[in-house]
């Protein structure tokens, strides 16, 4: 991970945080001595579909162990999108107590709930920010043809949004796509995002973002065109935070799931199309693949990092069939070293070194109010925005396979493309309205 930089808005300069990448550590339970009490581990536990009420079950079968050395009930699980479904229940137990659950009929399987964590950054360079522009937005919302710290944003230059944002882009309210952003949490308050509505699936007892990866995050996508800070890839998209990850940047594939579970059942009311996962581990978890389907069955489209090894090494749950998965390119349009590559897996390229964003608007580990990042972390935002674009100016219609045909078939070819990564850099001047360099185009879509 590197520390690139931290642009505070009220007070002096502070160096701050980057390079985002989750690792997991399997969970072994060992046997016991007979001396102490056994060890309870992290467990998530998934019930056959016939099952009618998940959470009845996993209470009776938590607390039917609980004497045995005190199992804790953590999430339940009862999500079905179409016919499938992801019914069962996290908790800690002890290996003895688990072998009794996964001996009752009605578990359809048991695996390790994992832990998934932010390495520690490394201090680096620092900006100072420029003053906040003066104007009011007009009776439409749209007044900025660029915040201050535009000039710094060169991923958004490379994408072509902002030729977009200089003729603006209204859409009525009730139209707007919805994100869904399952990281770290997401600070409400920041004057350059507009929060939706908040979900807390982590072991932090609040949805606000604590450490700050999730903030930048949000402000990729969302930043407002406000004539304060930084700009977005789509500013007019409505925005859900959804916490799966602690205050730590640390948490569990069993809040991940609980996150994905609320996204795919709010899908339709909340009208979100996009969900954003700047996290990954190696592990291969069957459930959280589950999850991952539901959540495109409900219409979701899945943008997923590819991960920040610098190697072919798959990367979850970008690897996942269902998902876009984003690889992260440099100001010269090169494959970052340290992204995660191999077009049989890895999708489409975006913007991931030194993006500047926003951060929360108190101290946290990666600095306040505006700062450099780097990782595929970032890159994946940049995907997720330019599909809410897509989907918001009808260039983008149906399943998520179809979002990534049409962002894939407007990506322009950059080195690595076709190697590294199925299409190339992620490009959305095109789905603009009134974009003047866009010819009509035809929104019929590649084979499969």
């Amino acid at each position: 991970m590197r520390r690139l930089g931290k642009i505070p808005l009220r007070n002096g300069l502070v160096a701050c945080a980057a390079l985002s990448a989750l690792t997991a550590a399997a969970v072994v339970p060992g046997s016991a001595q007979a001396a102490e009490p056994a060890p309870a581990e992290r467990w998530i536990v998934q019930l056959k579909d016939t099952v009618t009420d998940p959470g009845k079950v996993a209470v009776e079968q938590a607390e039917g162990q609980a004497s045995d050395g005190g199992s804790r009930l953590r999430h339940v699980f009862d999500a079905t999108v179409d016919g499938a479904a992801l019914k069962g229940y996290a908790l800690e137990a002890t290996a003895d107590q688990i072998e009794a659950i996964r001996a009752d009929p009605q578990v359809a399987s048991v695996e390790p709930d994992h832990t998934v964590s932010l390495p520690e950054p490394v201090a680096g360079s620092s900006l100072q920010a420029p003053q906040r522009r003066t104007g009011q937005p007009d009776a439409g919302g749209v007044a900025y043809k660029g915040d201050p710290l535009l000039a710094g944003q060169w991923g958004l230059f490379r994408i072509g949004a902002v030729a977009g944002s200089e003729h603006g882009f209204r859409v009525p309210a009730a139209a707007r796509v919805g994100v869904a952003v399952l990281d770290t949490g997401v600070d409400a308050g920041h004057p350059d995002l507009r929060v939706a509505g908040n979900a807390n699936f982590s072991t932090s007892p609040g949805a606000n973002d604590l450490h700050g990866h999730g903030t930048h995050v949000a402000g990729i996508i969302q930043a407002l065109n406000n004539g304060i800070g930084a700009e977005g890839t789509a500013p007019g998209t409505r925005l859900w935070n959804v916490k799966v990850l602690g205050d730590s940047g640390s948490g569990l594939f069993s809040d991940l799931i609980a996150g994905l579970n609320w996204v795919a059942q709010n899908a339709k009311a909340k009208n979100i199309r996009v969900a954003n996962l700047s996290l990954g581990t190696s592990v291969d978890s069957p459930l959280v693949h589950q999850a991952v389907r539901l959540a495109t069955q409900a219409g979701v489209a899945v943008v997923a990092s590819a991960g920040n090894a610098g190697t072919t090494a798959l990367n979850y749950p970008a690897a996942y069939p269902e998902a876009i998965s984003v690889a992260a390119t440099t100001v010269f349009d090169q494959r970052a070293t340290f992204s995660n590559h191999g077009a049989s897996w890895v999708d489409i390229a975006a913007p991931g070194a030194d993006i500047l964003s926003t951060l929360p608007t108190r101290a946290t580990p990666l600095g306040e109010d505006y700062g450099f990042l780097s990782g595929t972390s970032m890159a994946a935002p940049f995907v997720t925005g330019s599909a809410a674009l897509c989907l918001t100016s009808g260039h983008c219609k149906g399943s998520a396979r179809d979002i990534l045909r049409t962002l894939g078939r407007d990506a322009r070819p950059v080195a690595g493309t076709g190697s590294d990564y199925r299409y190339g850099l992620v490009q959305v001047g095109c789905y603009w309205q009134h974009a003047p360099q866009c010819s009509p185009r035809s929104v019929e879509h590649d084979a499969a």
